[in-house]
C-alpha cells in the first residue's frame, strides 16, 4: 500500500483532499453563497388604507360651536383669528355636536347643550363606541389592499392616544376581522402624534424576524370626545386643530431579490429626544378627559432641532439632503409644518402633501403622517406605472411627548 501511495502524483492527492474537505464543508455548513451579503430583510408596506367618521366639519362650523360654548369668555376674542390662521378648511369627527346640520334622525349630541363637562370613563365609553366600527373596517381595506390571506397576519399593533381601554381594541379586531386567536398582540399609548413610527417599529422587527407572516398596525384617534372648553389660548389651538382618523398597514419583510421592483422599502427608523424641550408636548389623563398641552416654544424647538435630527438620520446612510426626493412631515398644524420647513430648508412645494392633509383633515394626531404617505405611494406607484423611476429616496417624521423626534427612511433597494 506505501508503494502504490508513492506512485500517486502529490497533486492528484491534495486535489482529493480538497473534494473530500469541500463536501465535509457542504454537508455540516450548507452551500456557500455569494449572495450572503444580500440576505438582508427590509420591511415594507405591502398594503395601506386610511379613514374618518362620518361627520365632515368645516371650520366655521367648528368656530360657531365655539363662540358658543360656555366657559370661553376671555379667549372669544381671539377664536376667530385662531381658526381661520389654521390653513384647515375641514376636518372630520365621530360625534354630531360640531355639525347640527347632519345629525341623523335619532342620533343625539354626546355633549350636554350646557356644557362640555363629561367624565372621563363617559368619554371612553364613547370612543369604544365610535373606534371599533371605523378601525374595523380601515384595516379590513389596508388587507384587502395588500392582497394577503388572514392566516397569514400574525401580528397586531395597536396604536391610540385618545382611549384607554381593557379588553382594547385589539380583540375587538381579532373578532370583526376574524384573525387567528393565536395571534401577537401589542398596544402603544400615550406617544401622541409620533406614536405611528412607535407601531412601525414594531411591526418591523417582526416582519423581520419572521419570514413568511405579515404585521398589521392600524393608529386610530378619536379626539373630539375629550372636547373640553376651558377659558386658555391653549385650548383654542386644540379645538382648532385636532380631529379624529385612522390609518392601517400591512408589512412583510424581504429580501432585495424578493421585493417587487420599485418598492419603498422601510430601510431604517431614527429617533431622538430634544434636550431642554420637556414642556413642548405633554398629555394627561383627567376627571374629565384626556387632554393636551402644547408649548408656545413648541415651534421654535422643531425649528432648532430638526436639522440635527435628519442630518444624524441621513449620516448613517451616508446621505446628505439633498439626496431626499420626498418629505413627509407631519401635519400637526401651520406653525408645526412651517418650522420642520424652516428648520431642514424644505420647500412648499416639498412640503405639499403635509399641508394637503392638514388642509383637509386637520392634526388626527399618530394616523396624520400616514395619511402623508398614503398620498405619497400612490404617485410614487402612478410614476412607477408610467415607465418612471418614481422616488428613490425620503424621510417620514413626526414628534412625539418629551419633545422626541421620530423617523423612517424609506428607499427603493432593488
Amino acid at each position: 500500500m506505501a508503494f502504490a501511495l508513492e506512485l500517486v502524483d502529490p497533486n492528484v492527492l491534495l486535489a482529493c483532499a480538497t473534494v473530500v474537505l469541500a463536501t465535509l464543508i457542504y454537508v455540516i455548513f450548507g452551500a456557500p453563497t455569494a449572495q450572503k451579503k444580500d440576505a438582508k430583510r427590509y420591511p415594507y408596506i405591502v398594503g395601506m388604507a386610511t379613514g374618518n367618521p362620518k361627520y365632515k366639519v368645516t371650520q366655521k362650523e367648528a368656530l360657531a360651536v365655539a363662540m358658543r360654548a360656555p366657559g370661553c369668555d376671555g379667549i372669544r376674542d381671539i377664536l376667530d383669528r385662531v381658526y381661520s390662521n389654521s390653513r384647515i378648511t375641514t376636518r372630520y369627527m365621530a360625534v354630531p355636536d360640531f355639525t347640527p346640520t347632519q345629525r341623523e334622525e335619532g342620533e343625539e349630541n354626546f355633549f350636554p347643550e350646557d356644557s362640555f363637562s363629561v367624565p372621563v370613563q363617559q368619554r371612553l365609553v364613547k370612543y369604544k363606541e365610535v373606534a371599533v366600527p371605523l378601525v374595523t373596517e380601515v384595516c379590513k381595506r389596508a388587507i384587502a389592499d395588500a392582497g394577503v390571506p388572514l392566516e397569514s397576519i400574525h401580528k397586531l399593533v395597536v396604536v391610540s392616544s385618545t382611549g384607554f381601554l381593557g379588553p382594547s381594541l385589539d380583540c375587538e379586531l381579532i373578532v370583526g376581522l376574524g384573525l387567528p386567536r393565536s395571534t401577537d398582540r401589542s398596544l402603544i399609548g400615550f406617544m401622541g402624534c409620533a406614536a405611528a413610527m412607535n407601531g412601525y417599529r414594531i411591526a418591523m422587527d417582526f416582519a423581520r424576524a419572521n419570514p413568511g407572516k405579515n404585521a398589521l398596525m392600524v393608529c386610530v384617534e378619536i379626539s373630539s370626545v375629550h372636547t373640553t372648553f376651558k377659558d386658555s389660548v391653549n385650548d383654542a389651538i386644540l379645538h382648532a386643530i385636532f380631529a379624529d382618523g385612522a390609518a392601517a398597514c400591512v408589512i412583510a419583510a424581504k429580501t432585495a431579490e424578493e421585493m417587487p421592483k420599485g418598492t419603498l422599502a422601510i430601510v431604517d427608523d431614527h429617533g431622538w429626544l430634544m434636550e431642554g424641550t420637556e414642556d413642548g408636548i405633554t398629555l394627561a389623563i383627567n376627571d374629565d378627559g384626556i387632554s393636551c398641552t402644547l408649548s408656545k416654544y413648541l415651534p421654535q424647538y422643531i425649528a432648532k432641532n430638526m436639522g440635527g435630527f435628519v442630518d444624524g438620520f441621513l449620516g448613517k446612510h451616508n446621505l446628505a439632503r439633498g439626496d431626499v426626493d420626498f418629505w413627509a412631515i407631519h401635519p400637526g398644524g401651520r406653525r408645526i409644518i412651517e418650522e420642520a420647513q424652516n428648520g431642514l430648508g424644505v420647500t412648499e412645494a416639498q412640503a405639499a402633501d403635509s399641508w394637503a392633509v392638514l388642509n383637509t383633515y386637520g392634526n388626527m394626531l399618530s394616523p396624520s403622517v400616514m395619511f402623508v404617505l398614503d398620498r405619497i405611494f400612490k404617485r410614487h406607484r402612478e410614476m412607477r406605472a408610467r415607465g418612471e423611476e418614481g422616488y428613490k429616496m425620503g424621510l417620514a417624521f413626526s414628534f412625539s411627548p418629551g419633545v422626541g423626534a421620530e423617523g423612517i427612511m424609506l428607499r427603493q433597494v432593488k
